[in-house]
Parts: structure tokens; C-alpha cells; sequence
């Protein structure tokens, strides 16, 4: 068998209405950093993964109707409480057998999940 064509998810792409007002809610409110800020992208650390940040040249539509990723989080009340303390939607926490989860909406409506499972 041949080796994976791919190392890794380099960074995952999220659309926003305002790049500039989404740039401090991600780093204030997720706790992630700054990489850099170029026009209308902005990279940020978010673990393992980047996040990078795109404000459309045209229509701007939201994710809405499922998350297009999972962040992990190694105490998901924790991650959820803080969440809501800061006054994002935040759904309930489904807890299942071998994984939790819950979605939650950045500023501009995107919709955003977290998932804890235990890691081996």
C-alpha cells in the first residue's frame, strides 16, 4: 500500500460578514492567535489546525444548516459554559456512549460544533 497522498488538514476556511470584527472574537472569545491578517483572509493558531478566516468579495452566506468541523475540546462543560458566557448561541450537549458534542454560532451565524470523545 502507498503512503497517504496527505500530511494533514493545513487549515480549515471560515466565511465571515466582517473580517475585522470576527478577528477579535475568535481570539478573545475561542482563544486562538493571530498568524497573520492579508486583505480579506486572516490565518489563526487554533491547535493542530489553522483557521483561516475569508470575508467574500460578493454574497456572504453562513454555515447554517451543519457544522463543517469539530473542534475538539478536553472539557466540553468547560468549553460549552464559556461559550455561553460569552454570549454566543450555544445548543445543548449530546452526550452519547463514546463521544459528547454540541454546536454553537460565531458572530456572523456560522455554525460551529465541538465534540469530546477520549483520546488514546
Amino acid at each position: 500500500m502507498s503512503a497517504p497522498l496527505f500530511k494533514r488538514v493545513d487549515t480549515v476556511f471560515i466565511p465571515v460578514r466582517d473580517l475585522v470584527a470576527a478577528i477579535p472574537w475568535y481570539t478573545e472569545t475561542l482563544g486562538f492567535t493571530l498568524r497573520w491578517h492579508s486583505g480579506n483572509y486572516a490565518a489563526l493558531n487554533a491547535g493542530e489546525t489553522a483557521v483561516t478566516l475569508y470575508q467574500p468579495e460578493g454574497a456572504f452566506q453562513p454555515f447554517t444548516v451543519h457544522a463543517p468541523l469539530n473542534f475538539h475540546a478536553s472539557d466540553i462543560k468547560e468549553a460549552h459554559r464559556r461559550l455561553k458566557k460569552a454570549g454566543a448561541t450555544v445548543e445543548d450537549i449530546v452526550v452519547m456512549p463514546d463521544v459528547s458534542f454540541f454546536d454553537f454560532k460565531d458572530l456572523d451565524g456560522n455554525r460551529l460544533g465541538v465534540c469530546w470523545f477520549p483520546e488514546t
